[in-house]
């Protein structure tokens, strides 16, 4: 077995991902793993064809795992806007922390992907946020 540690977040994103399709994380590692080797299997190194220096490695997302991470980021957006809209002031804090843990997630993906309606979403949660205060 291989050590090694992935960012905080990607994981909680990882474990919520897999809470929400009902799969167990070491399950859904596995397939994550062996459709990684599958998909780059035939691949070459960029460095055997670069000449000067060494390759900064090529990153390959899996499309279809981008996809589920942007629709779990845009549903718990969507939730936390209908919530921050309406809830009482003593239970703002709480949405707020929660809204500190996907908002960093959602950013990222946002800047990876240029999807639209995440970025309405993060808008409209700026909008909600500063309503509040």
């Amino acid at each position: 077995m291989k050590g090694f540690r992935i960012p905080l977040d990607l994981a909680v994103e990882f474990e919520k991902a897999c809470t929400l399709m009902g799969i167990k994380e070491q399950e859904a590692a596995r397939q994550a793993l062996e459709d990684w080797l599958h998909k780059n299997k035939d691949q070459a190194s960029l460095e055997s064809y670069l000449k000067q220096g060494a390759a900064k490695p090529v990153i390959f997302q899996n499309v279809t795992l981008q996809r589920i991470q942007i629709t779990i980021v845009k549903d718990e957006l969507q939730r936390l806007v209908r919530v921050l809209k309406k809830c009482q002031p003593e239970s703002r804090m709480d949405f707020l922390k929660q809204l500190q843990h996907v908002l960093p997630s959602a950013i990222s993906l946002l800047e990876e992907t240029r999807d639209q309606e995440l970025q309405e979403l993060i808008a409209q949660i700026e909008q909600a946020t500063k309503a509040g205060t």
